[in-house]
């Protein structure tokens, strides 16, 4: 199955419609709820690191990864273990 490029710029500008648009109603809010969330999504792949590391099973960290369990929490940090397990195996 191949996403077209043009459904992910249009995924990305909805996504960054909605984070400008919360930095405008709340900006002081938003920021601090942004960088809460990533960096628990920072904590969550380090926390799967960790525990992978006794399955051997490593998830990468890097910025993309920590954004998407930030932004997403724990469901993105499952997106993550799934496309590391199906895609990347």
């Amino acid at each position: 199955m191949h996403i077209s490029s043009v459904w992910l710029w249009c995924g990305a500008v909805v996504l960054g419609i909605l984070i400008v648009s919360q930095f405008f109603q709340q900006p002081g809010r938003a920021a601090w709820r942004i960088v809460r969330n990533v960096a628990l999504g920072c904590l969550f792949v380090f926390a799967v690191d960790w525990v992978g590391s006794y399955l051997h099973f490593h998830v990468p960290f890097n910025p993309v990864t920590a954004l998407t369990a930030g932004i997403l929490g724990v469901p993105g940090v499952a997106a993550l273990v799934a496309m590391k397990l199906w895609i990347f195996a």
